[in-house]
């Protein structure tokens, strides 16, 4: 356990020099990006809206700035300003599914479940597999009264189990991937 603390807060040490050392110049979104996103798991909040501002005004242009402020701005509760933030993220690139489900959760939270709809519909369309955005397509249906049946928006895959592939101990892909079975005395399970 505390060889994994170690190792975690190694590589964290070394994500932030990487991304400091891409950041420096500030001709690099992605690692301004990255800069931010570590302040923003340190838990340094202002420094990474800080960076995301100063991202978003060296990059116009990008929709990942936005994208992050906003989700951030979501996570401590600001969702008016999330909500601003994402949507302007979405002007510049409509097919963002970050910000477009981050919006749609927004927009549940403000109790504007008729604009969240299209929204989870969007990021269904383009990737039907997304279980956080079919969990809030059919949160809103319920809130709206509409049975989930009723509802077909275009080109929506529905998942059902009997599509998933069947898995046998015998398949290759499963060998050696199990857990071992959990022995009856030992440190390690203690």
């Amino acid at each position: 356990m505390g060889r994994s603390i170690l190792l975690a807060g190694m590589l964290l040490i070394a994500a932030m020099a990487t991304s400091s050392a891409a950041c420096a110049d500030e001709t690099d979104p992605q690692g301004m990006l990255a800069l931010a996103q570590a302040a923003e798991l340190r838990g340094d909040h202002r420094m990474a809206v800080a960076l995301y501002q100063r991202a978003q005004e060296a990059f116009p242009w990008e929709s990942a700035p936005l994208t992050g402020w906003g989700l951030l701005a979501a996570r401590l509760g600001a969702a008016e300003q999330a909500a601003t933030l994402l949507t302007a993220a979405l002007d510049i690139d409509p097919e963002n599914r970050d910000a477009a489900t981050g919006l749609a959760d927004v927009l549940v939270d403000l109790g504007r479940l008729d604009e969240a709809l299209p929204l989870y519909e969007m990021v269904l369309r383009t990737d039907p597999s997304d279980l956080a955005a079919r969990e809030g397509w059919i949160h809103v249906l319920a809130q709206l009264g509409t049975p989930v049946e009723q509802a077909d928006p275009p080109a929506l895959a529905p998942v059902t189990l009997g599509q998933a592939p069947a898995v046998t101990q015998s398949d290759p892909a499963v060998i050696g991937t199990s857990l071992p079975a959990k022995p009856s005395t030992g440190s390690l399970w203690r």
